[in-house]
C-alpha cells in the first residue's frame, strides 16, 4: 500500500518500537494518534510528531480493555475520520520467573495486554478497515518468541506472542483483499519492554519497580520501525528483522518433522485425516457446489 495522505493508529506509542514506528510513518506524511496508558509520555511523543509539521494526538488507551480501544477508535475518527494504518504494538512482559511460580496476577495482565489487547485493536478498528473499502493495513508485533524461541522464565509472554501469531494468520484469511495484515517477529530490541511493570493497572496488582530502564543490546526500535514500514509498503505476512532468529524457526521444524516421521509418517489415503480438505468439502457444500460433501466419519465407515 502507498501511505499518503492517510491515518495511522499505534498503541503502546509513547516509547520503544510504538513511538518510532509512530514517528516513522508521520515521515510517510501520515497523520498519527499516539496510544499509550501512559498519557504523559504518550503526550511527550506526540508534540515531537507535531512539531515536525504532521498532524498528531495524544489518547490514553488502556489496550487490555475493550472500552477504552473504542474510546481511542471514537477519538480517531472525531480527530481524523478515517484510520488507514494499525499498529498493535502496547505490550508487556513479566519479571523472569518460572511458569509454575508465576503469579495469577501477572498471567492476566500479559495475557491480557498483549493478546487481548491485539484482538481488541483488530475487533474495533478492523471492521471501520473494511466498511472504507480503501487500502489499509493491520500490524502486529510478536516476536522472535513468536517463531521458536523457548526462553526460560519467560513462559507467559511467550505464549503470548505464539497467540499474535496464530491471530494474525487466521485474520489475514477472514478480511478482503484491501486489509492488509502484518506480524513484526524482531528479536531484541533497544527498548523499555522489561520496565513495563511501572504502568501495570491496579487490576492486576499496580504498580511495581522496573528491573532496569531500558534493553540494553539487540536493534534499535528505528531499525524495526524502517523495517516494519517497508513489510508494510510491500504487504508482507512475516516482517522479520534479526538473521539468527532463522535458526530457532529451523530447530522448532526440525523437531516437529522429527515427530511425525516417527508418529505418523505420510500413507495412501491418509488425506481422509486432512483438516483443510474437510474445511473445503463443508465451504463447496455450503455454497451448493456439486463436489462430493461427504464428511470423514463417512469415508471412515465406508473403509
Amino acid at each position: 500500500m502507498e501511505f499518503g495522505d492517510g491515518v495511522a493508529v499505534v498503541t503502546g506509542g509513547a516509547r520503544g518500537i510504538g513511538a518510532a514506528l509512530a514517528q516513522r510513518l508521520a515521515r510517510e506524511r501520515m497523520s498519527v494518534v499516539v496510544a499509550d496508558i501512559d498519557l504523559e509520555a504518550a503526550s511527550a511523543t506526540a508534540a515531537g510528531i507535531e512539531a515536525g509539521g504532521t498532524p498528531c494526538i495524544a489518547v490514553r488507551c488502556d489496550v487490555g480493555l475493550l472500552e477504552s480501544v473504542r474510546e481511542l477508535a471514537a477519538r480517531t475518527r472525531e480527530r481524523f475520520g478515517r484510520v488507514d494504518v494499525l499498529v498493535n504494538n502496547a505490550g508487556v512482559t513479566h519479571s523472569p520467573t518460572p511458569a509454575i511460580e508465576l503469579s495469577a496476577d501477572d498471567a492476566r495482565w500479559v495475557l491480557e495486554t498483549n493478546v487481548l489487547g491485539v484482538w481488541h485493536g483488530c475487533a474495533t478498528f478492523g471492521p471501520w478497515m473494511v466498511e472504507q473499502g480503501s487500502p489499509a493495513h493491520i500490524v502486529n508485533i510478536g516476536s522472535e518468541h513468536s517463531l521458536g524461541i523457548p526462553m526460560s522464565g519467560a513462559a507467559m509472554y511467550t505464549a503470548s506472542k505464539h497467540a499474535i501469531l496464530g491471530l494474525s494468520d487466521v485474520l489475514r484469511r477472514e478480511l478482503p483483499a484491501h486489509v492488509g495484515v502484518s506480524v513484526v517477529c524482531p528479536g531484541g530490541v533497544q527498548t523499555e519492554l522489561v520496565a513495563a511493570v511501572r504502568n501495570r493497572p491496579s487490576r492486576f496488582g499496580g504498580a511495581g519497580a522496573p528491573r532496569q530502564d531500558r534493553i540494553p543490546i539487540g536493534m534499535t526500535a528505528e531499525e524495526i520501525a524502517e523495517r516494519t514500514v517497508t513489510g508494510i509498503r510491500n504487504g508482507d505476512f512475516y516482517i522479520v528483522t534479526h538473521p539468527p532468529v532463522v535458526e530457532l524457526a529451523q530447530e522448532r521444524w526440525q523437531e516437529v518433522s522429527a515427530a511425525f516421521a516417527a508418529q505418523a509418517p505420510r500413507f495412501t489415503g491418509d488425506e481422509i485425516y486432512d483438516t483443510r480438505e474437510l474445511i473445503r468439502r463443508r465451504a463447496a457444500a455450503t455454497s451448493g457446489d456439486d463436489q462430493p460433501t461427504e464428511t470423514l466419519d463417512d469415508k471412515e465407515r465406508d473403509e
